[in-house]
């Protein structure tokens, strides 16, 4: 099977490119960071993240401490190296969140161009800027598929020009981003084949495969001792993924319709490209946690750039009429999937006012030194994290259970506690809140309803 034939070798002009680029870098910059500034960004995520671009600064690998005797289950994602000069140049989680915004928004920029111009060109700019899956990116703070989103876009843009080669070229790096990417490298390798170019089509089915293979199945699984994602929220076998496949239906259909609806279903019309997305939905709704199977997360960050383009393509292959119809419904579909996400807070006002309670909380905070090892609360830990060497407990998703030990906080030197915030009753958290009542700790600062204490010396 080959390409369908390009509807025009013209290219939207630039001057619009960079207009919708510029309005969504400043879109998605300010809600994340506004955001921030009211407190609701957490360890997990940026936090999380912010510490792995910190070890990198510091030139070592990420070690991120849940406890003294447990770790963080880390992504394989050096990619994440490449903010290491950021936050050198800039310490602040509003470089890393500004790094995103632009990583995001550059993504657009190979559609629009790739569309040829007109309406098309515009219907790309709502579709993708406004599109779920970057609102729920940008309303859960920080995450390393950012950096996927302009080599998909890019690779997909090559798609459509039926440049193969360039297509596989752009695919390549997904692989450091994050594990699973390997598999979507793969699926675009299967799609270059079919459509004619075979070599590129089997070096991307190769490198992704074995990539995958390398690192999901050996690499993580051998150098982390609590495990990888894979393990912890894989099925045991093809019986048992199944079972959780046919798990939540109702959830994983709106997770697809939340890619589609805002195309049009145009992107069903080129079930070419959508083969792409197949590892993502794959992994995810066999995984027996149940927040990969909603829209609310990341998740669906990487699948915007391949719905775009399924999107371009499909609407090539109708009558002018057709076209605009369908056009006229992604517009339709993705307004209206507006209000579900992150990005529908900037027509409340209130979201625009920063409390009084942030300045006096990074005024407590500034009383830890930087360099020391600190537990924070799930809502103080993203704001100290590219200083300190931080613990991360607090984790809202971790399972009930019995407190941990004091002795599994023994090397922590300071506690920053957040007594507004109420916590889910996760084993390290409930032994993190009474370090505080171990009398091993002086209370050095407080305000804005944090805390700040410093082990005693003694």
């Amino acid at each position: 099977m080959t390409d369908p034939p390009p509807d025009s070798p013209r290219r939207t002009p630039l001057w619009q490119v960079a207009l919708v680029f510029g309005l969504l870098t400043t879109l998605y910059a300010a809600v994340s960071i506004q955001q921030y500034n009211r407190l609701d960004a957490y360890v997990f995520d940026l936090g999380f993240f912010e510490s792995i671009i910190r070890d990198y600064a510091q030139g070592h690998l990420p070690q991120l401490p849940l406890t003294d005797s447990t770790n963080a289950v880390l992504h394989f994602s050096p990619a994440l190296s490449l903010l290491a000069p950021v936050v050198l140049l800039w310490s602040s989680p509003i470089a890393v969140l500004l790094v995103q915004a632009v990583a995001v928004a550059a993504g657009v920029i190979p559609l629009m161009r790739a569309a040829g111009g007109g309406l098309l060109a515009w219907g790309v700019a709502v579709s993708y800027g406004l599109a779920p899956g970057f609102a729920a990116l940008i309303g859960f703070d920080f995450h390393e598929v950012a950096l996927a989103v302009p080599l998909l876009a890019f690779s997909m843009a090559a798609m459509l020009r039926s440049d193969h080669r360039a297509a596989v070229l752009w695919a390549l790096p997904l692989v450091l981003v994050k594990e699973d990417l390997g598999l979507t490298v793969a699926a675009l390798g299967v799609v270059v084949f079919l459509r004619g170019s075979r070599r590129w089509g089997i070096v991307a089915m190769v490198f992704g495969a074995i990539t995958f293979m390398l690192i999901a199945l050996w690499l993580l699984p051998a150098t982390q001792d609590s495990g990888s994602f894979a393990a912890q929220y894989g099925p045991a076998g093809p019986s048992e993924a199944l079972q959780v496949l046919a798990n939540g239906a109702d959830h994983k259909l709106r997770t697809v319709l939340f890619l589609l609806v805002p195309t049009g279903f145009l992107a069903l019309r080129s079930p070419m490209l959508l083969l792409v997305t197949l590892p993502t939905y794959g992994w995810r709704f066999v995984s027996d946690r149940s927040t990969y199977w909603d829209p609310w997360y990341q998740y669906d960050a990487v699948l915007v750039p391949v719905a775009v383009a399924a999107m371009i393509e499909g609407a090539r292959l109708l009558s002018a009429p057709m076209r605009r119809l369908g056009l006229g419904a992604a517009l339709v579909g993705t307004l209206v999937l507006v209000p579900q996400l992150a990005l529908s807070q900037v027509w409340d006002r209130d979201f625009w006012r920063t409390p009084d309670r942030t300045a006096e909380v990074d005024r407590v905070l500034a009383e830890i030194p930087t360099g020391s090892r600190v537990a924070a609360s799930d809502s103080l830990g993203a704001r100290i994290a590219l200083r300190t060497e931080l613990y991360l407990v607090g984790d809202t998703y971790g399972a009930d259970g019995p407190p941990l030990s004091d002795s599994e906080f023994e090397e922590v030197e300071w506690v920053a506690f957040d007594t507004k915030v109420l916590p889910a009753q996760v084993p390290a958290w409930k032994g993190f809140a009474r370090l505080l009542a171990t009398g091993d700790f002086n209370v050095v600062a407080e305000g804005g309803g944090v805390i700040v204490a410093q082990r005693d010396a003694r």
